[in-house]
């Protein structure tokens, strides 16, 4: 309920961040052509990349929210993860333009009006400052962290525009204008390299961030009742939800028992993981599997289920038939 309050929220910030992002792309393309400076365009197309991206979010959002369906088992919980990556791969694209164009504004240096420059940086200062404020409670989903840290980035190049619009005018020295915008593509590609790293991992169905195997392996066996892990698989449906698969050996008992056992390890993943989807399953005679195995103890297979040796916190055992 946190989580989708926050959504929400940031589902009504990234609509005005939209509108204000594309007023602010036009404002920044006129005044950066008026003053020459390409810095100001540098940051336009910073922006301009910022329009689809909230687009994009917007839209993931949306669709995240969907229940699942037949054809869609887990829903649309990867809109904002495919979302956040495209996004990613754009911005690198966007460095990569600046940069070029930074190099031929060296060679060809161009004469540049600092008043306008400074104070376009100053609007832009204000409205891209105005979306990350807005954003910074919707941090936890990936998709908004994105655009989290484009306008924060945004927001950090802008006061460089000022300074070097301030240094420009005091000194003359119009080779300030493209190292700002050398600057500027740097903090794109830096931005854009650890949502694009995030969101493959997400969609590889790699290991969450900030978990190992052992780790979660090892918080299960410390349930009552575990005698053996085996053939686990951890994985995101998105950067808010995780998922497990596993097998866990338990001593012959009857199923109202198990389930005991199985609500335990359940409540210990999303306590102490936040995997809130898990698959497991019960076996009393599997040998052990090949794939991610950890016992604690040595016990023969194919032992049967006796009541003293069942941990008395699971609750009375039930009588087996013969």
């Amino acid at each position: 309920m946190h989580n989708h309050s926050h959504a929400h929220g940031a589902k009504g910030w990234l609509k005005w961040a939209f509108l204000l992002t594309l007023g602010l792309v036009v404002v920044e393309f006129a005044a950066g052509s008026f003053a020459h400076s390409l810095s100001l365009i540098s940051d336009a197309w910073h922006n301009l990349s910022d329009v689809p991206s909230l687009a994009l979010a917007w839209l993931a959002i949306y669709f995240e929210r969907k229940p699942v369906s037949p054809s869609k088992t887990f829903g649309y919980q990867r809109a904002g993860v495919l979302a956040a990556f495209v996004n990613g791969i754009a911005l690198l694209g966007i460095a990569l333009l600046i940069c070029f164009q930074g190099y031929e504004r060296i060679i060809h240096p161009q004469p540049i009006a600092s008043g306008v420059m400074m104070a376009v940086g100053a609007i832009a200062l204000f409205v891209n400052g105005a979306i990350t404020l807005g954003m910074m409670h919707g941090r936890e989903d990936l998709n908004v962290r994105a655009v989290f840290v484009h306008n924060l980035g945004d927001a950090l190049s802008n006061v460089g525009i000022i300074a070097g619009a301030w240094i420009i005018h005091t000194t003359g020295e119009r080779q300030i204008d493209p190292l700002l915008a050398f600057l500027i593509a740097g903090m794109i590609v830096w931005s854009a390299i650890g949502i694009v790293e995030e969101s493959v991992n997400i969609l590889l169905e790699s290991l969450p961030k900030g978990m190992s195997v052992a780790g979660v392996a090892g918080a299960i066996l410390e349930v009552e009742g575990v005698r053996e892990v085996h053939d686990m698989h951890i994985w995101s449906l998105s950067s808010r939800s995780h998922a497990l698969a596993c097998h866990v050996r338990i001593l012959d008992m009857p199923t109202s028992e198990s389930e005991i056992i199985g609500e335990r390890i359940r409540q210990t993943l999303a306590q102490k993981f936040r995997i809130t989807h898990s698959t497991i399953q019960f076996e009393h005679t599997h040998p052990p599997g090949e794939f991610h195995t950890y016992m604690p103890e040595s016990a023969p297979h194919g032992e049967t289920y006796n009541p003293q040796d069942f941990p008395p916190s699971v609750g009375p055992p039930a009588a087996r038939k013969p």
